[in-house]
């Protein structure tokens, strides 16, 4: 019992009073109060400053309830031949909806909706323009416990053309509750038009995942995407709490930019009458691969350019026949026969080591260890005969080129060979471009490469090289962009020549056409004189064309040898012309691998009039002068030097000639380590630009480079120059390219204009 006391007592030592019990439960709800208050105004404050909860964005969820956007697509940039003639452009289409709900009303409460007296004139609208059955029209106007409605396939891809009809027609009637909604689209009106160059776009989901927008795929469409494409608007609305949108409440987020045209070097009517003689050329022929090039002998632009299997750009017909997609252009390289012996007499001639009247036999010529023969000996036509240099060249003799080049030496024809810019990529402005190969280790290649085997270039380099045939020894690079034009500041950039080198003289060059000239009009040795013509297949309205014709085997992908079979089926047969020979405004160059069917005369089909439509339409192709398209606009776009350090020089040159700078690059390493302009400065159209890699082993060619960059180039390599004339370009240089730089302290530069 004393124990149950003792507890009993303790429980109740400590009792308070009703009174007492009552301050102290206060106490403690006072403090539970304030401790929740803190926690409140702790979250509340979270929310105010992070918007967020819980692993929530309420600042979104309030948005989506209250909010929604709209994407304003940018207007993608329209493609243009030089002329202005549109070649890709934008061709937006619209889908046709129907507003139900009676919620929709402006702020003054006009009603915005369709209204049940108004369902016959909207039916019979859209019978008229969009051929919908009345019926259907009303029944989907009837739908109940529906915001809007939308009229099935036939109310889909509607032109702007039949938009603008049908709301005129609604504005008639003062019906406003019909809407559109767009989607990009892209027109190509000429259909089969240099499509592989040009190339085409698609649509891709945007970042939000409920737009789509067009990105270019290919060709000049995916090189060009950025310039074209613009950047997207985005327009808010405010919404009712039933998620009706608001009339009258947009606001413009971000502010939709346009994307610059783009005009090409490229003439309509010239491109046109390409493809259609192509279709000839290769409805004979019928080759794996056929391509044709026209370019401006002056400036280096291409002014038509093609290839077969093709396929239409608007439709998409004969796309998904290509055995591939590349371009043979600027993508494909191959081993390109006889058409290099134009560079390889050019070099003898300009080295000084070319004697027209030196006598040679053709039954044979050893290097080393490899016996080398001409192409009528490999076809069983002749046991071999004697020619002079001169007759050598007129019948591409492969033996004669040899002997060019031995008597230049190997070191000096590959000099020659990288002054033209072989082995190198142009990075002329288009994505994805392949590059040829110049194998020095091996005597005998080197010597092979003079009649243009052993050697593999791509299309674009070789229309480089001949562009200092054609032009005075000045070789150019080749050009596609005459200007670029931003709708949005309405300013622009327009282009002009790029002179890239002098690799040889300007009377090497013209004596290399005249012995051009006797490919087709000599009667005993000329691969291009027939008799049954009477005189050069490869003529404009009777004169010859300078001319050389290649036919090359064909390197397997391995590179374990050339493919097999006999004739036609397994060789490379290709073409240059350059007219008028003694000053060409034009050069064309043709290719043709592994024909079904062949006959030198197939050139007539396509070469011939092609130049001749070219010399015909001369004076409207505005070549001696920059465009004239867009002479009305005087202010040029900006373009700011990006920070290109640490990037590849080629990627990087490719991008600086997208934007019409003219970008060269000195040195040897795959990075940028300076540049001539600081990082930042806006770069007007057609500056030269020098780009620094470092580690550079010979001189450049520096023809054509502007006296602040050749003071630039001192400054980097501690050279002193000294200036011989007057003028801001550099004409000659005393120290010639290719020149190993280690011992080099001082160069004479002359200057002119």
């Amino acid at each position: 019992m004393s124990k149950r006391r003792r507890i009993l007592a303790y429980a109740l030592s400590d009792r308070k009073g009703p009174r007492q019990n009552r301050r102290k439960v206060g106490r403690a709800l006072s403090l539970l109060s304030v401790f929740l208050f803190l926690v409140f105004l702790i979250n509340f404050a979270i929310i105010m400053i992070t918007g967020k909860k819980f692993g929530q964005d309420l600042r979104a969820l309030a948005a989506d309830r209250h909010q929604t956007t709209t994407t304003v697509h940018a207007k993608r940039g329209t493609i243009y031949d030089r002329s202005g003639t549109p070649i890709a452009e934008d061709s937006t289409t619209y889908s046709i909806y129907a507003i139900l709900s009676k919620e929709y009303v402006s702020a003054t409460g006009e009603k915005l909706f369709i209204q049940p007296e108004q369902m016959d004139d909207v039916a019979t609208i859209l019978s008229e323009k969009l051929g919908l059955e009345t019926d259907y029209v009303k029944s989907q106007l009837k739908l109940e416990n529906q915001y809007q409605v939308s009229f099935g396939i036939q109310g889909n891809n509607i032109s702007y053309g039949t938009k603008i009809e049908i709301e005129a027609a609604l504005q008639e009637k003062g019906i406003t509750g019909i809407g559109f909604t767009a989607s990009p689209g892209r027109l190509y009106p000429n259909g089969i038009f240099a499509s592989h160059f040009i190339g085409y776009t698609s649509l891709a989901d945007n970042k939000d995942g409920k737009t789509q927008s067009l990105v270019g795929s290919t060709g000049l469409e995916e090189s060009f995407n950025t310039i074209l494409s613009g950047v997207d608007g985005i327009t808010t609305y405010e919404k009712t709490a039933s998620g009706v949108i608001k009339p009258g409440t947009e606001t413009i987020t971000r502010q939709k930019v346009d994307g610059q045209d783009v005009y090409t070097t490229l003439s309509e009517p010239l491109q046109s009458y390409l493809e259609t003689n192509m279709d000839v050329f290769q409805s004979k022929a019928n080759g794996v691969l056929a391509s044709a090039t026209l370019v401006s002998a002056k400036t280096g632009e291409i002014l038509a350019t093609t290839q077969r299997p093709t396929f239409d750009l608007d439709t998409k017909e004969g796309l998904g026949d290509l055995p591939n997609w590349s371009s043979a252009l600027y993508q494909t390289q191959y081993e390109p026969g006889s058409t290099m012996k134009v560079m390889t007499l050019a070099s003898a001639i300009d080295n000084g080591t070319f004697d027209p009247t030196y006598t040679y036999s053709t039954a044979g010529y050893t290097v080393i260890d490899t016996t080398i023969n001409d192409w009528d000996i490999n076809m069983g036509l002749s046991d071999g005969r004697y020619l002079n240099l001169a007759q050598a060249f007129a019948h591409s003799s492969n033996i004669g080129m040899v002997i060019l080049e031995q008597n230049m030496g190997d070191e000096k024809w590959l000099k020659y060979l990288y002054n033209f810019d072989f082995g190198l990529p142009t990075r002329f402005g288009m994505l994805h471009e392949n590059f040829g190969l110049v194998n020095s280790d091996n005597k005998v290649t080197t010597a092979m490469s003079a009649f243009g085997q052993g050697i593999s270039v791509t299309q674009i380099q070789l229309l480089k090289a001949f562009s200092a045939i054609a032009n005075d020894g000045e070789m150019l690079t080749p050009k596609f962009v005459s200007a670029l034009y931003d709708p949005n500041s309405n300013t622009a950039r327009k282009a002009s020549k790029e002179v890239s080198g002098k690799p040889i003289s300007s009377d090497a060059a013209n004596q290399t056409l005249q012995y051009m000239v006797s490919v087709g009009t000599d009667p005993y040795v000329g691969t291009l004189y027939s008799s049954y013509v009477g005189g050069s297949i490869i003529q404009v309205n009777g004169v010859p064309a300078a001319v050389k014709s290649g036919t090359a085997e064909i390197a397997k992908v391995d590179g374990s040898g050339y493919i097999e079979g006999s004739g036609p089926s397994s060789l490379l047969y290709s073409v240059v012309a350059m007219f008028p020979a003694e000053d060409p405004d034009f050069y064309m160059y043709v290719t043709l691998q592994q024909p079904e069917h062949w006959d030198v005369l197939f050139w007539m089909d396509v070469v011939n009039p092609v130049l001749e439509e070219a010399m015909r339409l001369k004076d409207t192709l505005g070549l001696t002068k920059p465009t004239t398209i867009l002479d009305d606009v005087s202010d040029e776009t900006e373009y700011k030097l990006p920070n290109v350090i640490d990037l590849a020089p080629g990627d990087v040159s490719a991008e600086l000639r997208q934007n019409l700078v003219q970008p060269i690059v000195v040195g040897t390493t795959n990075k940028i380590k300076k540049t001539s302009v600081k990082i930042g400065t806006n770069l007007h159209a057609n500056q030269q630009i020098l780009l620094w890699t470092g580690d550079l082993k010979k001189i450049p060619d520096m023809y054509g480079w502007t006296k602040a960059n050749v003071d630039k180039f001192s400054e980097w390599t501690g050279i002193e120059i000294v200036y011989k004339g007057t003028g801001d370009r550099v004409t000659e240089q005393g120290v010639g390219a290719e020149t190993p730089i280690d011992k080099i302290k001082k160069i004479t530069i002359t200057l002119g204009d």
